[in-house]
């Protein structure tokens, strides 16, 4: 039967399967040759995009890619564009490599292109030798082969950057590289030189921060037309680095003196500092957890090790108090950043380079304002790409997130396997812990020294007094207003209160304020009315703000539309009180019998 055995590919469908392969980007496909160039212990990695004006408008026809690796040499050089091959050494493939299945080169090429030529040369750029490979030949004939290397030159335009000279550094690519050329491109997410590179800043500057990060590497963006130089710096989603493309001056007082910007690492104006810190329960605990994990593979448990690295805002860079001023640190300018809105979710990163960014349902909601001020990156070797499903572009992982009922359905057996399961149970307690600690950085800078009330108060009041509905006051001298101010301040713990605390509560009129020196089983709303200020009294340890309020409270946008809807209905049910005394006490204690059962009924329909 001889005569019915067939190529596994026919080269020309195969060819088109291939260019339509699944990157998410442009970028992510450059990705793959920058880690050619790092697997072959490049030193400097060249990003040259050239730009055509012939059409009146600029836009990008070509990518190159100038290594100063290894080269390679004549064998492997003819199978760099074939399908499946990998560079193993001794048959063994090499620990902390980025490659993993072979595909990289071509599949990466092209997606982008439908011409890719490889220049590599060792011991000399003088025996430089070239590959190519063409889709539009390969559809036209249907080849199967890919033609053997040829001695060639590189292209004069790339000759000027083999010694190439920036303000930093003086740049060698003459003795050992590659050059890698993209031509005839046919998907280029971003046409604009300067918009490619802010893109590719901000997604190679991540990928990559730790290569960049401790100056083993250097990855450089230029322009060929007009020889626009940039040096790319890492992007980091933890904003622990510095140098990195987001600083801030370890004085907070240039800070604010530039308007409260970050900026990129800058020496000479003070921008040097990262935002965040290494977030830690304990002070003695490591930087980095180890966690244990156990998966299943080919019908096997086996273990391995992840880990898992925290990061917070700084104290200063959050507080009211440091910051001087009452604005959210999220409308701050730096808050505003676009590159702090894009680093909003967890960081998987394999052998040194990021794979995969997402929340990966460890939290909901991208738009909550407290997650722009903490990190999370998991780490791992080669030796758990099969508990994460790294998929064969190394552009994503398997982790998938469990509801309560999937979690529920699961088999015990099952559930000691499951890697997303095991991350949950360290990672989720955790975000917590970082938000209530951020939370109360932020609550102790809102009640210091400010003798104005807060948003939600000044709204109430001013729409008060305009329409004429303030609450019918008692008539009392300024020192008994003062004397009344204090005891209710200092019922709500704040003891000694200051002068400027006491100033804010007068001005108030009416108030909303949490109080955390209840327990679960007191009543969760409770008012005053002290001095002519109308006190809403919430119970910080009650289960209803535990489960449904905290959210809201701590998302300072949010929680404005909360307080004024709190104060509307308090307000309504106190003027009732004061035409029908003890109304108020019996309506409060009404509402809090109602809200017990309640949640009594929602947590037992949902357990």
């Amino acid at each position: 039967m001889e005569e019915y055995k067939r190529e596994i590919v026919n080269p020309a469908l195969f060819i088109s399967a291939l260019k339509s392969s699944g990157y998410k980007s442009t970028y992510n496909a450059i990705a793959e040759i920058v880690d050619n160039s790092i697997d072959a212990n490049a030193e400097d990695i060249f990003i040259l995009g050239k730009q055509d004006a012939s059409s009146g408008e600029k836009k990008i026809k070509s990518f190159a890619f100038l290594d100063n690796g290894k080269g390679m040499n004549t064998e492997t050089l003819a199978q760099c564009l074939c399908v499946g091959y990998h560079e193993d050494v001794n048959g063994v493939k090499t620990r902390g490599k980025m490659g993993r299945f072979g595909v990289g080169l071509p599949q990466a090429s092209i997606f982008v292109c439908d011409r890719v030529e490889v220049y590599s040369w060792q011991n000399g750029i003088e025996n430089c030798q070239r590959v190519h490979l063409d889709v539009q030949e390969i559809k036209k004939e249907n080849l199967n082969k890919l033609a053997a290397p040829i001695k060639s030159d590189i292209p004069k335009e790339y000759k000027q950057y083999i010694n190439w000279k920036s303000d930093e550094k003086k740049f060698d690519f003459s003795t050992h590289g590659t050059l890698v050329v993209w031509s005839k491109c046919t998907k280029i997410d971003h046409k604009k030189w300067s918009t490619c590179v802010n893109h590719m800043s901000m997604d190679l500057g991540r990928k990559y921060r730790y290569f960049l990060a401790d100056d083993s590497k250097t990855i450089s963006m230029i322009e060929m037309t007009g020889l626009q130089y940039k040096k790319l710096l890492p992007n980091d989603p933890l904003y622990l680095m510095a140098p990195s493309q987001e600083c801030v001056p370890d004085n907070v007082q240039i800070l604010k003196a530039n308007n409260y910007q970050s900026t990129e690492y800058n020496a000479l104006t003070g921008f040097t500092e990262p935002m965040f810190e290494i977030y830690k329960e304990n002070e003695q605990d490591p930087d980095v957890q180890e966690l244990p994990i156990k998966y299943e593979q080919d019908d096997k448990i086996k273990e391995g090790v992840v880990y898992i690295k925290y990061s917070v805002i700084k104290e200063k860079y959050y507080s009211a108090v440091s910051l001087d001023t009452q604005a959210k640190p999220g409308a701050l300018a730096f808050g505003k950043s676009e590159r702090l809105a894009d680093n909003i979710g967890i960081s998987i990163v394999r052998n040194k380079r990021e794979i995969d960014f997402d929340t990966f349902k460890f939290f909901d909601n991208y738009n909550v304002p407290d997650y722009r001020w903490w990190g999370i990156e998991i780490s791992f070797s080669e030796d758990m790409d099969d508990a994460f499903g790294i998929s064969n572009n190394k552009q994503s992982v398997d982790l998938k997130g469990l509801t309560k009922q999937a979690i529920s359905d699961l088999l015990p057996e099952e559930k000691a396997v499951n890697v997303w399961l095991q991350l949950a149970d360290s990672i989720k307690p955790t975000i917590k812990r970082m938000k209530d600690r951020n939370s109360k950085i932020r609550q102790e800078g809102m009640e210091q020294d400010t003798p104005e009330p807060n948003e939600a108060s000044k709204i109430a009041t001013e729409s008060d007094r305009k329409n004429n509905s303030e609450l019918q006051a008692p008539i009392m001298s300024e020192d008994e207003k003062v004397k009344e101010a204090k005891e209710q301040l200092e019922n709500e713990g704040k003891e000694p209160p200051t002068e400027n605390q006491i100033k804010q509560f007068l001005n108030a009129k009416v108030r909303t304020n949490l109080d955390f020196h209840k327990s679960p089983r007191d009543t969760f709303i409770d008012y005053s009315f002290a001095a002519g200020v109308l006190s809403i009294i919430l119970n910080a340890k009650h289960p209803f703000y535990e489960k449904f309020v905290k959210d809201i409270w701590e998302d300072e946008d949010r929680r404005v539309p909360f307080e004024l809807f709190i104060m509307a209905v308090m307000k309504s049910i106190k003027k009732q009180d004061q035409v029908n005394p003890n109304l108020m006490s019996e309506l409060m204690s009404d509402i809090n019998d109602h809200l017990k059962r309640y949640i009594w009924e929602y947590e037992k329909n949902n357990e």
